[in-house]
């Protein structure tokens, strides 16, 4: 996953939104805009995160000249378009709405500290926060909020602040709470905050630079990245096709070529009942399916090409042919190129560098024990030799009563 964060001021941190990306080992970029740097031309990331900020979506180029709200709307707007997850904080989900044309308002009365919020009914049945309790401590400092569409729903609220969470579209949140607070982002805020931390008669919820420094910000990231992880898995699986879909288009793409397809349905057989026992993460029997079901993508090129389907030739010409069939399959980058490694490292046996390849091999070779009546001494050379998965084992011993 590639994770796009703008950022507008040097203090203004993302906090555990980068401690998120970096335990998941997410790519994550940046547009620095006090840096002055340019928004990217294009959707590139899978995840855009606009964070706070001191200035208002009304600020101006006048008043600050590295804000450039007409143009980081039209970014927002960009993401937003392509279908992306897009996820604002406080003046980022300000600019969210704005982008959709829902001007930002003033909220009732300024919050400064962490504030007892609660979800409302539409925000219990939300998808990506049923994890949430009904009330929770929500972390605030700001003076507006979030503009509303016709579409979009309210989650979250506070005495203070009727628009803590808002849902504009199956991906696109704004939160106008930083959820994403830390100790270290509080102490930096208060070096900078200069006179907005000075308490009028009439402000219930502004606190005191000892309540925001003891407060434990611990469990407010713990449900955040919660948030995240819910909603981005949602995300990958939502936008890519399902194994069923990868086999049904890898059906059509064998064109009626009975052999090529029960061997390739074979081995995917075996792969998935392997990776399964073995234990594999989620995300890795995805890919290992996905390569089961397209490592012989070349043979019938190779047998017009060069009259036969030699393992080598399979690995040089399937690596083009994979690549292209599943450039439209919804998958990350990563991903396609994960396939795309074991497709062309099927038939080589040295090197195995992960165990979805380990069980690749096997699944494979054991599907062309059968098919082509492979000698018990072969099998057993093999087994010996290049097996390495208790249950890739047991199974060829099964099958063929070793």
């Amino acid at each position: 996953m590639k994770i796009h964060m703008i950022q507008h001021d040097p203090w203004v941190e993302p906090g555990e939104y980068i401690a998120w990306a970096d335990r998941h080992g997410y790519k994550v970029s940046y547009t620095k805009c006090w840096k002055h740097e340019s928004f990217p031309k294009n959707a590139d990331s899978d995840v855009l995160i606009i964070l706070g900020g001191l200035q208002c979506p009304a600020t101006t180029l006048d008043e600050c000249d590295y804000f450039d709200a007409a143009a980081e709307k039209q970014f927002i707007k960009m993401y937003i378009n392509a279908d992306k997850v897009v996820i604002g904080v406080c003046l980022g989900a300000q600019l969210i709405g704005e982008a959709l044309g829902a001007n930002f308002e003033h909220s009732p009365e300024r919050e400064i500290g962490p504030v007892y919020a609660r979800l409302t009914t539409e925000g219990q049945a939300d998808p990506f926060l049923k994890h949430m309790p009904d009330a929770f401590y929500a972390g605030a400092w700001h003076n507006d909020m979030p503009g509303l569409t016709c579409e979009s729903k309210v989650l979250a609220e506070s005495d203070g602040c009727p628009r803590q969470i808002v849902r504009y579209g199956k991906y696109v949140y704004g939160l106008q709470t930083h959820m994403e607070f830390t100790h270290d982002i509080i102490v930096k805020g208060i070096q900078n905050a200069k006179d907005s931390l000075i308490k009028r008669e009439t402000d219930r919820f502004v606190q005191s630079k000892e309540e925001l420094l003891s407060f434990d910000y611990t469990e407010m990231n713990r449900q955040l990245s919660i948030f995240l992880d819910t909603m981005v898995d949602d995300y990958r699986n939502h936008k890519r096709m399902t194994i069923s879909e990868i086999m049904k288009k890898m059906i059509a793409f064998s064109e009626g070529n009975i052999h090529d397809i029960d061997h390739f349905i074979r081995v995917w057989t075996y792969a998935k009942m392997i990776g399964e026992l073995e234990g594999l993460e989620r995300e890795m029997q995805y890919v290992l399916e996905a390569a089961a079901i397209t490592h012989d993508i070349a043979c019938p090129l190779c047998r017009t090409k060069y009259g036969n389907t030699n393992g080598k030739y399979q690995e040089k010409e399937g690596i083009p042919m994979v690549r292209k069939f599943l450039s439209d399959s919804g998958m990350t980058q990563e991903q396609i190129e994960r396939v795309v490694f074991l497709v062309g490292h099927h038939h080589t046996f040295t090197n195995v560098d992960a165990l979805d390849y380990q069980i690749l091999i096997e699944a494979d070779y054991i599907a062309n024990a059968l098919e082509n009546g492979y000698k018990e001494q072969q099998i057993e050379t093999f087994m010996e030799k290049c097996m390495k998965t208790k249950s890739g084992i047991a199974l060829l011993r099964d099958l063929y009563r070793l």
